[in-house]
């Protein structure tokens, strides 16, 4: 049907020839003339003329054809004949008709007569070598087993697989049916040995080694530190004991030294674990212990002190004066109280000094201790106003006359005015100058000779103790300076000045180098030769003191070569007196040394040659007057200017001093609560901090600079700040401790009232009194004031007068203040405050603690269950009620401390589950508080229990609570004060609870436990209701009932009680005997468990109490011959001298099988054949053969009596071994034996 549709629709274009291929439905178009399209040259398929979609377009010279392409050998394009139209063939057959039959042309691989019948090309079976042959259609196709192949695919050839190599790195191929590889020894693995096998994928390399693969093999990098083919062998750093001096060595490699100690980091690493450190001695170091530490390196010894290292320390050999472990603390000589008669003692190093001071009556006093009155001026020759100082020396008394200016001599009768000359003398020669001289001085300043002019000149002087060398030749100037070194100390020093080439300077000093100091200077001119100026020399000047070995160039000079007309100035001897060795200033005065004589430098507010005399003070408002003084400014003292004075006060406010330009305040200076404070016209202040209304005198310096102010107080400067004063003229006023109008005085604090001294004005000292003395002229450096109501002296106040003190108190005045001596049953400032527990009022097992205006007894109580105790507050509790303060003792688990409520105020102390609960609900605070402790405090300890109100004067606010002192918390919310209480509120202690109760306070008011008792203060909390409480704090019996077993003893802990088990024992009540065998104590051996103790029943070959030791089986040994035994375990072996033979014996072998030696010795005969070891091909001799035969045979024999025998006595034996016991030991007659068989290890030899 569809190939009659495919010709019906077979056309060609119109006007073209169709024409049809006969049989086949194959058609041609052919252009016929005329048609356009003809004329044209185009591609007639280019449409694709032909219509369905097995037919195919060809070109041709006059059109194309369309041919029909069903089947590869055209089948499906023949026409059909009506008989064929039922389409009789099968499988593409042609169907032919033939005089109306039909015939079927069948295609390649079908046969019958419809073609109906598939031909099987498998039949004659192609397919070799075992092939599997699968038919299709006019084919077949072979599948070949492996490792087979042939030409038309009929598997008739082997393949041989190996010819392409397939095998990968080394491995061998196998040809079969198929092939396969042979990896081994590659390294390799897989069909193809393509794989390497990975030897390192097992990890076998320990302790973080790393793994290296190889061809069949693998190697482990170790860490430094470890070894062995794994590195599984930790290298013991430690086994050569490497730290020296008794250092303990710790493997950097043990694991269990981090995060343990502190040399050792937090976390272990590997690339660390190699090497050691050693923990060293104390006294030593290094990295393993060898240095020994010097600790003197330091130098800790002080003051001159001599350190000798020690191991671990030190020790200080000090300096006389000095003690301590650094010779640090210098020895105070005055401890002792040395200087007698009101004497001062300075303690120096090794020594004191006493400052004797003149007694009342007039009396010196002199001496080490000032305990020699000085009797040397009682009749003495000094003239001429001379001054006579007593000296006692050498148990001596004598006398100084310290002159006048102008005379001198030992009675000051020689007149000294004086000018000192030198007729010089003439030198010539090409020498050196060179002056070599001792002298002796206590001049710091002073020329000791002096050569030359002014345009030329060499001089030597002391400049501030210090040599100084001064050359001026040719208009140049060369000074030395022997700085640090000085030499008015009043001993020898020699010195020498040389100038040649360069000036020298020697100086022989003992601190110098080889004991000489050198300084040196070149000289630029280069002139050796003597300058004529220099021709002329002298010697002295202002210099005081003594000359000894005088040399001028090449010449010495001696006293009798002073010309006669200058001998006058020249003394022979030395005679020097110690004026300061005496002490001659008081009140600390520093004395100078002046050769001649002596100054006192007197520290303010002392005065006089001998520091003896004091300025005199000034009281101000003595019995509350007003007083002033006043003074007039002489020069013009500018805006750089400074105020001294002394100051002694206790009142915190008032005015010390004012400088006024007539009516106007130029500088105010005044107390405002103890503090100075300093005022200008700018009326800008400055404060000195420092509290100066405290009784004691102090001195100020007030020092005015450019505008900056400072102040110093007790040698401590400090900058105020910036103050502008306006210049300080001549005729100023300075008004000190008030003013001329009291009512003028209240704006700096009112008049002051106390003592001012020494005040000084740019070093113008200001005298409040003018001097008493007739005819007594002031330096024009002292101003003389004017005094209203001033008191001569520092004077008190008589402040006992009003009798301050009550109850009898005994009053004294203490400056300005008094102090009362109270009885004994009172105190306070003015005895005022009765004592009350001095007179024991408490009854017996209670306290007595004084409180506010009384006493309070105080006493712990025990509480059993219902037995609680309600307060309430009396009228006149006035104080604010802001903490709380509770003591308890309890195993409750739920009670209630104390609580209480009014009205919607409430306060609850509590216990619950274990842990404390505070509640506070008070005051305008809705949340309240609330805390509860974290720990359990029912443990039958005492605990106490703290709240504080963090502001008590507020409303509200947050409570801090504390417990036992270890737990702080500031609570979260706030609640007011415990105020409440006070109206009549109840307070309820001890509900439900049982346990003991101490001190419990509100607001710092106690609420005692005792009967009700009557005290004396306002303030009390009183007892309104109280249940059956016991004063003290006991609990229950617990161990009257002995609950510890197996004598342990019962330890009362409060309504509870603990167990100290005895030895053996364990348990809450001891009740569990205590495996000893839990720690696995027997080495070798079973562990039985006994009471507080355990035996061991060893294995064969040990004993001892943890069948530790083994037993030497040495010490009985039958090895001959010079053979060596080796112990073992129950055995031993005999080896040869030639170390040929190892015999092993059993520790019995001997003793049952050597009947007599000749048996040992053929034993071990046998024995030493059996386990000869020597060179390859050894053998036995025949003969030898011989006789061991006959003796092997018979020691058979015996062995097999032998071990009968032993086995009976073995076994007897053995049961007084294993467990280490010395009474079976003596049952067994074993007791010497173990003498000298086992290894006793030193613990054990007692046994």
């Amino acid at each position: 049907q569809w190939l009659h549709s495919i010709l019906a629709e077979k056309s060609c274009p119109s006007g073209w020839t169709c024409s049809a291929t006969p049989g086949l439905l194959d058609y041609e178009c052919t252009c016929g003339p005329g048609v356009p399209e003809c004329s044209v040259n185009t591609d007639p398929c280019g449409n694709s003329p032909c219509k369905g979609p097995h037919f195919e377009c060809v070109d041709r010279t006059s059109g194309y054809v369309c041919e029909c392409r069903m089947g590869p050998n055209g089948e499906g394009c023949h026409t059909e004949s009506p008989v064929c139209s039922s389409h009789p063939c099968q499988n593409n057959g042609t169907c032919t008709e033939h005089a109306g039959e039909y015939a079927c042309s069948c295609p390649p691989g079908h046969s019958g007569a419809r073609c109906e019948d598939d031909i099987d090309e498998c039949a004659s079976s192609p397919c070799q070598n075992g092939a599997i042959c699968l038919d299709r259609v006019n084919e077949y196709n072979c599948f070949c087993v492996p490792g087979f192949q042939g030409y038309r695919i009929n598997c008739e050839n082997e393949i041989d697989e190996c010819d392409s190599d397939p095998c990968q790195n080394g491995g061998v191929c196998a040809d079969q049916i198929g092939y396969w590889c042979d990896c081994s020894d590659t390294g390799y693995e897989g069909e193809h040995c393509e794989l390497e096998i990975l030897e390192c994928a097992s990890q076998p390399c320990l302790n973080n080694a790393t793994c290296l693969e190889g061809v069949t093999n693998y190697s482990c990098a170790c860490w430094p530190g470890y070894t062995g083919q794994h590195c599984e062998e930790d290298v013991d750093e430690c086994a050569a004991n490497p730290c020296h001096n008794g250092g303990m060595c710790f493997e950097r490699s043990n694991q269990t030294y981090y995060e343990t100690r502190p040399d050792f980091p937090r976390e272990f690493s590997y690339s660390q674990a190699a090497g050691f450190l050693c923990w060293c001695q104390p006294g030593f170091s290094g990295e393993n212990c060898s240095v020994n530490i010097d600790e003197c390196a330091s130098e800790p010894c002080q003051n001159g002190g001599r350190c000798t290292d020690l191991v671990n320390g030190f020790l200080c050999h000090c300096l006389p004066g000095y003690s301590g472990v650094e010779c640090a603390v210098n020895i105070d000589e005055c401890r002792d109280d040395p200087c007698e008669n009101g004497a001062t003692c300075e303690d120096a190093i090794a020594d004191y000094i006493c400052y004797c001071a003149p007694s009342q009556d007039g009396i010196l006093w002199g001496g080490k201790n000032c305990s020699v009155a000085l009797t040397g001026c009682q009749s003495h020759d000094c003239q001429n106003q001379a001054l006579c100082i007593p000296t006692y020396q050498a148990e001596t008394h004598g006398h100084i006359c310290r002159c006048q200016s102008g005379f001198s001599d030992a009675t000051c009768s020689t007149p000294t005015t004086f000018s000192i000359g030198s007729r010089g003398r003439d030198m010539t020669g090409d020498h050196p100058a060179m002056v070599s001289l001792r002298f002796r001085t206590t001049l710091p300043d002073a020329i000791l000779f002096y050569r030359g002019h002014d345009a030329e000149y060499l001089f030597l002087e002391l400049s501030d103790g210090m040599l100084h060398v001064g050359l001026k030749r040719n208009g140049a100037e060369s000074p030395l300076l022997l700085e640090g070194l000085r030499v008015d100390d009043g001993q020898w020093h020699k010195a020498e000045v040389l100038l040649q080439q360069s000036l020298e300077l020697k100086l022989w000093h003992k601190t110098c180098d080889t004991g000489v100091c050198l300084k040196s200077s070149p000289i630029g001119d280069g002139a050796t030769s003597l300058s004529p100026a220099f021709l002329k020399t002298y010697i002295g000047g202002s210099f005081i003191g003594c000359l000894e070995d005088l040399q001028i160039d090449d010449r010495a000079i001696l006293p009798l070569d002073i010309p006669h007309h200058e001998s006058a100035l020249v003394e022979l001897g030395c005679n020097r007196t110690e004026w300061c060795h005496i002490q001659p200033c008081s009140h600390n005065g520093r004395c100078v040394d002046l050769w001649a004589t002596f100054r006192c430098d007197c520290s303010r507010p002392y005065k006089g040659q001998t520091c003896s005399h004091e300025y005199p003070a000034g009281t101000f408002g003595l019995e509350d007057l007003s007083s002033f003084a006043s003074f007039t400014v002489a020069d013009n003292l500018g805006a750089n200017f400074n105020i001294s004075f002394f100051i002694r006060t206790l009142k915190p406010s008032g005015l010390v001093l004012q400088i006024r330009n007539g009516t106007n305040p130029c500088l105010t200076v005044y107390l405002k609560n103890g503090q100075l404070q300093l005022e200008t016209l700018s009326t800008n202040t400055e404060i000195f901090s420092e509290n100066l209304a405290d009784g004691r005198r102090y001195l100020v310096t007030l020092t005015f600079q450019g505008g900056e102010v400072h102040a110093s107080h007790s040698d401590r400067v400090v900058e105020l700040g910036h103050l502008i004063v306006i210049p300080l003229l001549a005729g100023f006023e300075v008004y000190v401790g008030g003013l001329p109008h009291q009512d003028h005085v209240s704006t700096w604090g009112g008049y002051f009232k106390g003592c001012l001294q020494d005040l000084q004005l740019n070093h113008h000292r200001m005298e409040f009194f003018p001097p008493q003395a007739e005819n007594y002229s002031l330096p024009p450096a002292v101003f003389v004031g004017q005094g209203t109501n001033l008191a001569l002296g520092c004077i008190s106040d008589d402040t006992c007068k009003s009798g301050p003190c009550h109850n009898g108190g005994t009053c004294t005045v203490t400056w300005n203040d008094f102090s009362c001596s109270c009885p004994g049953n009172f105190t306070g400032a003015t005895c005022e405050e009765r004592v009350w527990c001095e007179s024991h009022p408490c009854p017996t097992d209670t306290t007595c603690m004084d409180v506010p205006a009384g006493y309070v007894c105080l006493a712990n109580a025990t509480f059993q269950g219902n037995a609680a105790i309600e307060f309430v507050t009396n009228a006149s509790l006035t104080r604010a009620l802001s903490s709380l303060h509770l003591d308890f003792r309890t195993r409750d688990e739920d009670a209630i401390l104390l609580w209480a409520t009014k009205e919607v105020d409430f306060l609850q102390i509590a216990i619950q589950n274990s842990t404390l609960l505070v509640d506070i609900r008070s005051g305008n605070s809705i949340e309240g508080i609330t805390f509860r402790s974290q720990t359990p405090i029912a443990d039958g300890a005492w605990h106490r229990v703290s709240l504080t109100m963090e502001e008590p004067s507020a409303l509200s606010s947050r409570w801090q609570v504390h417990v036992d002192g270890f737990v702080n918390v500031t609570l979260q919310g706030n609640a007011g004060n415990l105020d409440f209480l006070k109206n009549n509120a109840l307070i309820i202690l001890a509900e439900n609870f049982t346990g003991c109760l101490g001190h419990v306070n509100i607001g710092g008011v106690y609420l005692p436990f005792t009967a009700q008792l009557s005290y004396p203060q306002p303030e009390q909390f009183l007892q309104s209701h109280r249940g059956n409480v016991r004063l003290g704090c006991t609990g229950a019996d617990v161990c009257t009932s002995n609950p510890c077993l197996n004598g342990g003893t019962c330890e009362d802990l409060f309504n509870s009680f603990r167990c100290a088990c005895s030895a053996g024992w364990e348990g809450p009540r001891c009740a569990s005997d205590l495996d000893e065998c839990r720690s696995s104590p027997c080495v070798h051996g079973d562990c039985v468990d006994s009471v507080a103790d355990f035996q061991c029943e060893c294995f064969r070959g040990y004993i001892g109490k943890t069948c530790a030791i083994n037993v030497d089986d040495c010490v009985r040994h039958q090895c001959l011959n010079g053979g060596t035994c080796v112990d073992g375990v129950y055995s031993y072996s005999c080896r040869s001298q030639s170390g040929l033979l190892d015999v092993t014996l059993h520790s019995w072998s001997t003793k049952t099988l050597c009947l007599s030696p000749c048996d040992c010795r053929g034993l071990i005969v046998l024995h030493s054949f059996l386990f000869q070891k020597g060179a390859a091909g050894a053998f036995f001799p025949f003969p030898l053969t011989e006789v061991a035969v006959p003796v092997a045979c018979g020691c058979a024999l015996l062995l097999i009596i032998g071990l009968a025998f032993m086995v009976l006595t073995a076994r007897k034996r053995r049961q007084s071994e294993g467990t280490y016991s010395p009474s079976q030991q003596e049952v067994a007659g074993a007791r010497l034996e173990m003498d000298s068989v086992l290894k006793v290890p030193p613990e054990e030899r007692l046994i």
